[in-house]
């Protein structure tokens, strides 16, 4: 059935797209989209915010194009298809409902994105007027049409300069194409932050070399341009013009600049890089089929390229000649295999004519400059335990040596980055195998492959309208061939059935999605890739059958910033649980969806919950926390309980899979990822900043302080029958500074009036941004030299400048109308946001002066902090005594608790998702005083929330790929596949960069044993014992009759149970207690009820005698 439209609001527009892009972000706007900004950078947001985009194909690759953009919050799309739904789209177009079948798709699609999207403008076109409203947008993304559509409609985009982005998938392989004309100017290649260096001298010389401090190193390559600012002595070099540099050292490079005419170098300066715009040329559509370009996504895969390009032009030739054959679509039937000769043919044909016209060979690459790693040899031993209740595998995996090319490369990172079709040409040969693989899935959509596919193809698109990230040059092939079945299935388990799955089962057969729907899952998680996940999983029909189940835990709620990427939420689901919203999303996905939702958090403390029965439910893990530590955690419980783990990371355009399969590979921990925040010196925060990121951990930390850490500890007091006993307890001189915030909170500074707190807030102001530096200056003046006759103030300590209260400075007022109305919120006070108020109340504080004092202690470093910290703690003299009587002297002072019964201040928690509670414009503001203090750049309202929260940036194109990866993993962890088969994945969708790595092999350990063979063990083994009514004494003999091994230490936790050297009475004592008593006496641990099994660590010695690394014990106590 075809249905025909006219163009529906399809809009005047631009050609450029580019309309509203000059407007000024609003608050909410720039919350909302805040990591999309972090991302991609204000203006290219805001770029996209006046941009619009047509996409050709509603189908499940079409569909993940148009949510990527309009999550990205493009102002248009322009939707074309002229299909109607049918039931078998369901299982890869989330958009699309049962309701929807038998409408025409884009009309469809587009109702749907209207109410989840309301702000974006969306026009469905006929194909008829497609080619006339071309140039209305700013990018169109085709992910439907025949090779020869393409070609035209390609022509009609260059002649307009309407950049053009081709996409399609058939059954496990996809491509992206990308044309963005003769001549596209890239502004920013890489999208890496250039933050500013500091600079530790300049030399009067001609050229003048630049020396930056030994804690930064530039980074910068020959012919970088960079600008100065801040320099002190040599003021003339602070100019907007730019410096050319040629690089010299890790630390120094020179500048095409004469200074020896200038002042000596003083002091102070930074330089920040210029990003420079690159040109691009592209072939048109046309050429770039006959003389491809490909950008490797799996090196160890580069041959594959030129015979997948060939046979997707291969089947659309073949769909071509059979058009007739078909009354509806030519892609509504499966090529037969009584055709794939058929298409092979064809391939032959093309592969041949190619070769014959000199353009094999002409090629370039891009892209993935890294090597598929393999560990020796080849683990075929199945996981017998892997996903329980779900079927004995038949047989063993066996490799495909007709498609899987490479699988046992060691090809080295320099021979993967030099593949090229010309390098090729000598050794390259049609792959026949994968030709009939694309043929056999030319009709499948499956959803993982479309949701890969079409966060690579959405972020081109983007590319295109921001001009931000270096465009893919110009194929990129991708293939997930390891997800097929390793035997041939009967063509009677292929037929569909009019079932939403019935792609999914003409790839992998009925039986196997009977497996998906009656699969046990969790996923930990429900942020931006838990969203992605368990989105795929129910359009999958993962968990979907009646004895199946998908269990999501998160505890978090759903916040403006998360609508960028966490696909499952609406603005009306702003402030609700994430958990069970998700579920109800995921229902609407797929009415069948078995979704059990938790507001739990995944940790030590919840392990009543996710005991032993809950996991032995469950057949596997995916992972979508967003912290090392929880994935640490999820990671041993995984091993703990042998199931395997799919772990999805992201980092704005850069993302990460990694799967971990039982018996197999290495866990997560065996190779920690980096901490995510770098620890800063306390000293260098404290009194010695010199970056952005510094000022804005102070002011963070300063928040804390002041509105958090302050009224806790007031409350603490007022409640807390014990406090004056416990905080005698602690030396006088660590007790004193509480004890004299109490006294400022409760007495010197408790504002009955917002009069009060603006007065307070002022003395705040001149005591951290003028009074602390007078003192600081007055301790280190200037012109100090250090022991070695160094100036003091050189390096990275920037000599400070007092800050003069100016109420006609906008940053100034903007600290106190932020410190005042949280001062207000602590006490319970109204607050107030009227400037002109702020004005004369300010004026009215009376200041105190200052004298910096004698005697004031200041660290230098670290070391010396922890050393007079030590002095303190065992300190003796008078001073202490001192303290020690002040502290009493304040405690008298004090109004007692009783006096103020039922008062209780409010503690602030630092709140980055609020534009309205003054939170973000404390921490701006007081991080670019500090700024001005130190003369380091300042810091806005978006900084302070995304470093100062600790946000992660985040696109929902790198999202959508990471959650497609993770379910191909899926597909072949159901089916049992070995390791070998599993890929590790890495990649930067805008550089572009793909790297794929097999897991590593779980390394075996082996144990000389008394009287029994050899003990071979990894990782995931255990050793398991019916140790019910068992002592001590019983099951320390009845293992070393079972495993002919001695234990010589046995603990729970953190506590020591049994050891060889521990005191004889102790050992006496514990030797009769069963196992249970044993943790309840010795490791104060209860036992949960539900809990059958305990798990112990041990140590032991071996045949030699010699101490020994062996695998826990699991006992059953009941």
């Amino acid at each position: 059935m075809m249905v025909n439209m006219e163009v529906d609001n399809a809009g005047d527009g631009n050609a450029g797209g580019m309309i509203g892009a000059s407007k000024a972000m609003s608050e909410a706007s720039e919350l909302r989209y805040s990591r999309l900004i972090y991302t991609l950078g204000r203006e290219a947001a805001m770029a996209l915010s006046g941009s619009r985009v047509m996409v050709l194909g509603c189908k499940g690759l079409g569909g993940e194009v148009v949510k990527n953009l309009a999550m990205c919050g493009v102002q248009g799309l322009g939707l074309v298809d002229d299909e109607v739904v049918a039931m078998a789209d369901l299982g890869a177009q989330f958009l699309l409902s049962e309701g929807d079948v038998g409408r025409n798709r884009a009309v469809a699609t587009a109702q749907r994105v209207k109410e989840m999207y309301p702000s974006v403008e969306v026009a469905t076109l006929g194909s008829g007027a497609v080619e006339s409203a071309v140039g209305s947008y700013g990018c169109v993304v085709a992910t439907s049409g025949a090779v020869g559509e393409l070609v035209r409609l390609n022509s009609v985009c260059r002649s307009l300069g309407v950049p053009f982005v081709a996409a399609n998938s058939r059954g496990v392989f996809s491509f992206v194409f990308v044309d963005f004309g003769d001549s596209f100017s890239v502004l920013d290649e890489t999208g890496e932050p250039a933050g500013a260096v500091l600079v530790e001298g300049i030399t009067q010389d001609f050229p003048a070399t630049v020396t930056v401090v030994e804690e930064q190193r530039h980074g910068l390559e020959n012919g970088d341009e960079v600008l100065l600012s801040g320099v002190k002595g040599m003021e003339e070099l602070n100019r907007e013009t730019p410096y050319s540099v040629t690089v010299t050292g890790v630390h120094s490079f020179t500048i095409q600049e004469d200074t020896r005419a200038y002042g000596r170098y003083l002091s102070g300066g930074y330089f920040t890089k210029l990003k420079t715009a690159k040109n691009m040329e592209f072939l048109s559509l046309e050429k770039a089929l006959l003389a491809p370009k490909f950008c490797i996504g799996d090196p160890v895969k580069a041959a594959q390229a030129l015979t997948m390009h060939v046979g997707f032009q291969a089947v659309d030739e073949f769909e071509r000649r059979h058009a007739a054959e078909n009354s509806s679509s030519p892609r509504s039937s499966a090529i037969g295999a009584d055709h794939l000769h058929e298409v092979v043919a064809i391939a032959r044909e093309i592969w041949s004519n190619l070769r014959d016209s000199g353009n094999i060979g002409k090629g370039t690459t891009n892209g993935s400059y890294a090597m598929e790693a393999t560990a020796d040899g080849a683990e075929e031993e199945s996981n017998e335990v892997l996903l329980k209740g779900l079927g004995e595998r038949d047989g063993l995996h066996q490799d495909r040596s007709g498609f899987i090319s490479g699988e046992s490369s060691s090809a080295g990172i320099g021979e993967a980055s030099g593949v090229t079709t010309r390098g090729l040409a000598g050794s390259l040969e049609l792959d026949e195998e994968i030709i009939r693989l694309i043929a056999l899935g030319a009709y499948v959509e499956l959803c993982p492959v479309a949701a890969v596919t079409g966060g690579i193809a959405a972020q081109e698109a983007i590319k295109a309208l921001t001009r931000v990230f270096t465009p893919i040059q110009q194929w990129l092939y991708f293939d997930a061939v390891e997800c097929l079945p390793s035997a041939p299935l009967a063509p009677e388990d292929r037929l569909p059935c009019g079932s939403r799955y019935d792609h999914q089962i003409a790839l992998f057969g009925r039986e196997f999605q009977d497996k998906l729907g009656s699969l046990q899952w969790l996923v930990v998680g429900a942020g931006g890739l838990g969203c992605e996940a368990l989105k795929d999983l129910v359009l999958m029909g993962v968990g979907c059958s009646s004895n199946g189940n998908i269990t999501v835990t998160d505890m978090d709620t759903v916040s403006k910033p998360n609508l960028i990427d966490q696909v499952l939420y609406q603005p009306e689901d702003v402030s609700r649980a994430k958990a069970p919203t998700a579920a109800r999303a995921l229902r609407t996905i797929n009415p069948a969806a078995q979704i059990h939702a938790l507001q739990e958090r995944f940790d030590p403390e919840t392990e009543t919950i996710f005991d032993s029965s809950f996991f032995n439910s469950i057949a596997g893990v995916f992972s979508a926390v967003d912290t090392s530590s929880s994935r640490l955690y999820l990671d041993a419980r995984c091993v703990s309980y042998r199931r395997p783990m799919v772990d999805g990371g992201k980092h704005g355009t850069k993302g990460s899979v990694q799967v971990f399969v039982p018996f197999q590979t290495e866990m997560y921990a065996s190779t920690r990822d980096p901490p995510e925040h770098k620890e800063m010196p306390i000293c260098t925060l404290r009194n010695f900043p010199y970056a952005v990121e510094h000022t804005l951990r102070w002011a963070v930390e300063t928040f804390e302080a002041l509105f958090k850490s302050r009224p806790t500890d007031v409350n603490a007091y007022l409640s807390s029958r014990d406090f004056q006993e416990s905080i005698r307890k602690s030396p006088a001189s660590s007790r004193l500074p509480v004890l004299e915030s109490l006294r400022d909170a409760l007495m010197r500074h408790r504002p009955l009036s917002f009069d009060a707190c603006v007065q307070w807030a002022r003395l705040q102001f001149e005591d951290l941004f003028s009074n602390s530096i007078k003192q600081l200056c007055f301790n280190f003046p200037a012109g100090m030299t250090t022991t070695a006759g160094a100036p003091f103030w050189s390096g990275t300590k920037r000599s400070p400048t007092p800050i003069t209260f100016d109420v006609a400075d906008n940053l100034h007022l903007d600290f106190i109308m932020a410190a005042a109305n949280l001062q207000a919120t602590v006490y319970g006070l109204k607050g107030c946001q009227d400037r002109a108020i702020f004005i004369d109340l300010v004026q009215r504080v009376a200041v105190p002066p200052f004298q910096p004092k004698e005697g004031v202690k200041i660290a230098v470093t670290d070391n010396e902090l922890r050393s007079q910290a030590n002095q303190r703690k065992y300190q003796t003299s008078s001073g202490d005594n001192d303290a020690a009587e002040a502290c009493e002297r304040l405690l008298r002072e004090l109004p007692t608790p009783a006096s103020l019964a039922g008062y209780r201040l409010v503690p602030i928690e630092f709140e980055k998702d609020d534009e309205h509670n003054y939170h973000a414009e404390f921490i701006a503001a007081a991080s670019s005083l500090r700024g001005r203090n130190y003369g380091i750049p300042s810091t806005d309202k978006l900084q302070a929330r995304l470093l100062g929260g600790r946000v992660v940036p985040s696109i929902v194109t790198s999202t959508a790929v990471v959650g497609g990866l993770m379910c191909l993993e899926l597909y072949k962890l159901i089916q049992g596949k070995p390791f070998t088969q599993h890929k590790h994945a890495y990649f930067n969708l805008a550089v572009p960069l793909f790297a794929f790595a097999q897991p590593i092999k779980a390394f075996e350990h082996t144990v000389a044993r008394n009287q029994f063979d050899p003990l071979v063990w990894t990782l995931w083994d255990r050793f398991e014992m019916d140790c019910q009514n068992m002592s001590l004494e019983t099951f320390l003999a009845e293992f070393q009759r079972q495993q002919g091994l001695e234990i010589t230490m046995l603990s729970f936790g953190k506590s020591l149970l049994y050891a060889e050297f521990l005191p004889r009475k102790k050992l006496q004592d514990r030797m009769p207690l069963s196992l249970i008593d044993l943790i309840t006496t010795i490791g104060k641990v209860t036992l949960p009820p539900t809990e059958t099994t305990i798990s112990f660590s041990i140590s032991c010695t071996d045949a030699k005698g010699e101490d020994v690394e062996v695998p826990d014990v699991v006992a059953k106590v009941r």
